[in-house]
C-alpha cells in the first residue's frame, strides 16, 4: 500500500544513528518516517557503557526513553518493517524536485524528500567453535564499551587474522591500562590467542606492527600460538569463557579468561539497498563503509545521508549519535536551500 503522505525524511534503521537524526529533525518542526525491524547489533549486551548520562543503562531502556522523547514532539512516525527497494525519483508534489521512494517486504511504500541511511553493519564471526555462543556476553569488541567490570581478571585478545596486527596489541594494551596487576609468575594478566603459529619477521608485517606487538610483550604480555579448538561458555553461574587450546602435538590444554577482546570484520546491512541507490563505500580495516561527505554526513546522493555504524570507522552508540544529529544538521541545511529556491522562483526572482 502507497502512502499519500510526503516525508520530509525516511530513515531506514532504528538504532541510536536512526533515532537521533529523528530528533533533530524534531527541533525544526521537520516530518520523518522511521523505518526499523527492530533486530540491533547489540542484542545480548547487559549494559551500554561510554553513554554520557547512560552509562550502565540496558540498551532497551535508552532506546525506550529515546523514543518518549521523540514522540512528545508529534513529527515523528514509525514502521515497523523490512525494506527492499529504495530509489531516486522527482517528485511533481514537491516542485519536481528529486526524492526518494522506498518499498518494503510486506509490500508497503513511501517518499521522502530525503533519506538517511542508518541501517548500521552486521558482524561476521570467524569459523571458531563456540565463538557465537560466547559473544556478545563473553567476547567483547570495544574496551570502551565493556570489560572494566571483569578488569581484575585474565584476559585474551584474539588475534584472527594475525596480519591485522596493529589491533590486537592495541587491545592488548589497553587491557594493561585497566589493570596494572601481575600474575605469580610476573606476567601480565593479559594473553594474545593467534589460534596458530606466526612469524614476526614475515613480510605482511610492517614494522610498526611488530613494534607494537613487541612492546606489549615487554610489558609482560603473553603470545599463545596454539590453535584455538573451542571457546565454551563458563555457564550462566560464573563470569568468562573457557579456551580449549591444542599445540603442535595434540596436546590440548584449558584456559580460563575473564573475557576474549576481539573485533570481527562487518558488513554492511542493506548492501542491495546501497548498490541500488548507487550509494559510494568505501574501504576500512574492519570491512566497507558508506562514503560520507564531511561536515553533514551527506553522501554521493544529493538528498541522501548515512548515519550510525554505517558510516563511521569507530562504531559506538555515542558516535553513532553524534553521526545521526550531524546528519539532521545537513537534512535541514539541504531542504532549507530548497525551499529558499522555491520561493525565489514563485516571486520571479531565481
Amino acid at each position: 500500500m502507497a502512502s499519500k503522505t510526503l516525508f520530509d525524511t525516511i530513515i531506514i534503521g532504528g538504532g541510536p544513528g536512526g533515532l537521533s537524526t529523528a530528533l533533530g529533525l524534531c527541533r525544526q518542526s521537520r516530518t520523518c518516517l522511521v523505518i526499523s525491524h527492530k533486530v540491533f547489533r547489540n542484542d545480548g549486551i547487559e549494559a551500554s557503557h561510554a553513554v554520557l548520562g547512560h552509562d550502565h543503562t540496558h540498551p532497551q531502556e535508552i532506546w525506550a526513553k529515546s523514543r518518549q522523547q521523540i514522540d512528545r514532539y508529534g513529527t515523528t512516525s514509525y514502521a515497523e518493517d523490512e525494506i527492499v527497494s529504495a530509489k531516486q525519483q522527482e517528485l511533481p508534489q514537491w516542485n519536481g524536485h528529486k526524492g526518494f521512494l522506498v518499498k518494503s517486504k510486506s509490500g508497503n511504500s513511501w517518499l521522502g524528500k530525503t533519506l538517511v541511511l542508518a541501517m548500521g553493519v552486521r558482524d561476521i564471526f570467524p569459523a571458531i567453535e563456540g565463538y557465537k555462543e560466547n559473544w556478545p556476553r563473553n567476547i567483547y569488541q570495544c574496551l570502551f564499551c565493556d570489560g572494566w567490570e571483569r578488569r581484575n581478571t585474565n584476559k585474551a585478545v584474539l588475534a584472527v587474522p594475525m596480519g591485522d596486527g596493529m589491533f590486537p596489541s592495541m587491545m592488548a594494551s589497553m587491557s594493561l591500562g585497566m589493570n596494572k596487576e601481575k600474575n605469580d609468575d610476573g606476567s601480565a594478566k593479559v594473553t594474545i590467542l593467534t589460534n596458530g603459529a606466526f612469524d614476526l619477521g614475515a613480510a605482511n608485517f610492517e614494522p610498526s606492527v611488530v613494534n607494537r606487538l613487541k612492546a606489549v610483550m615487554a610489558r609482560g604480555v603473553k603470545i599463545d600460538q596454539r590453535k584455538i579448538i573451542a571457546l565454551e561458555n563458563s555457564g550462566e553461574s560464573a563470569e568468562g569463557v573457557n579456551v580449549r587450546l591444542q599445540d603442535e602435538n595434540g596436546k590440548e590444554e584449558k584456559l580460563h579468561f575473564g573475557f576474549i577482546v576481539h573485533k570481527p570484520r562487518t558488513e554492511l546491512n542493506g548492501q542491495d539497498i546501497i548498490e541500488e541507490l548507487g550509494v559510494e563505500t568505501e574501504k576500512t580495516p574492519h570491512g566497507d563503509a558508506i562514503k560520507v561527505i564531511a561536515p553533514f554526513q551527506g553522501t554521493n546522493i544529493p538528498g541522501l545521508f548515512a548515519a550510525g555504524d554505517s558510516g563511521v570507522q569507530m562504531t559506538h552508540v555515542t558516535t553513532a549519535m553524534v553521526s545521526g544529529v550531524t546528519a539532521a544538521g545537513g537534512i535541514v541545511h539541504y531542504l532549507n536551500g530548497l525551499d529558499d529556491g522555491d520561493a525565489l522562483a514563485a516571486e520571479g526572482l531565481e
